[in-house]
């Protein structure tokens, strides 16, 4: 067995919603609140019989606790800046995907549930936003999504086998991303009120899976083209030119912009950037809603 990692039973025990009290007593105080702090410093190291009990505790696999469970790659993150996480905060927040991909599976096994990821653009070499119009079309198509409004984003990915979690994440960091024992796609979002919006969960999702599926090269800006496959993804191009009436417009206007805000559940910035992206306003106008709107 490989050493304990103390933090990854603090932040499981968190993650919970316990104290060191609280999870003592959900034990039948097999372990005692001081011993379970002396684990969380690193002060001491939990036995084989009382590293069983965290387990059933908290819902995860013994080797949650020694790094030898599942695996992920390194996260791709929706920020809205170009922060970078410190390695302090990459090696918290990859103790916290592993704690609800363990969990999650715990409890699928436990009731014999399997939905395996169902995607035919997975590894789609992306080059041009050509591609990425396609990729987006080609994918509704394929996931019977027509070519209105999509409900609910979450809900879809889920059934076609994405993991889907909530979890608070840095300042700055919108939604990430990752693979699970390179099989299992997975999306967590912070979905705090002070920190986002419907609107901005949606895309954020969207955008995560973006990352998931395509290869970038390393000359493209992956970001800018997973916004581009969110944004489309969410309001296909035949169906934005319908709603607009034309396929070149002049100007767009603020309560044409809200009222579709409102039917496709994107931002007004996201309508305003794809409409410069289809070529249906010039460039001045798309300056001007940015600059003076």
């Amino acid at each position: 067995m490989k050493h304990f990692i103390p933090d990854r039973l603090r932040i499981a025990r968190e993650l919970s919603g316990l104290s060191l009290d609280d999870l003592s007593k959900t034990m039948h105080s097999c372990v005692t609140k001081q011993s379970l702090s002396k684990y969380e410093l690193g002060a001491m190291k939990p036995l084989s019989k009382r590293m069983d009990y965290l387990s059933e505790a908290l819902g995860v696999p013994k080797q949650f606790f020694t790094g030898e469970g599942l695996s992920i790659d390194i996260p791709k993150l929706r920020t809205s800046s170009q922060r970078n996480l410190t390695e302090e905060e990459l090696l918290t927040t990859e103790s916290i995907i592993l704690f609800h991909a363990e969990r999650f599976r715990t409890i699928a096994n436990k009731l014999h549930v399997s939905v395996d990821f169902d995607c035919p653009l997975l590894g789609k070499p992306i080059s041009s936003f050509d591609d990425i119009l396609s990729s987006s079309e080609e994918l509704r198509q394929a996931w019977s999504c027509g070519d209105g409004a999509i409900p609910s984003v979450l809900r879809l990915f889920e059934r076609r086998g994405i993991w889907i979690f909530d979890n608070n994440l840095p300042d700055q960091v919108l939604g990430l991303s990752t693979w699970v024992d390179n099989k299992y796609p997975l999306i967590i979002l912070d979905t705090r009120k002070e920190k986002t919006t419907i609107e901005r969960l949606r895309f954020t999702a969207v955008h995560e899976l973006g990352h998931l599926l395509f290869k970038f090269p390393e000359d493209i800006d992956e970001e800018k083209m997973c916004n581009k496959f969110a944004s489309l993804f969410l309001f296909p191009k035949q169906t934005f030119i319908q709603e607009l009436c034309n396929p070149r417009r002049k100007e767009l206007y603020l309560e044409e912009l809200i009222d579709l805000h409102m039917a496709y559940g994107v931002s007004v910035a996201a309508i305003v950037h794809e409409a410069y992206d289809l070529g249906i306003i010039d460039r001045d106008h798309y300056v001007y809603w940015f600059e003076t709107i």
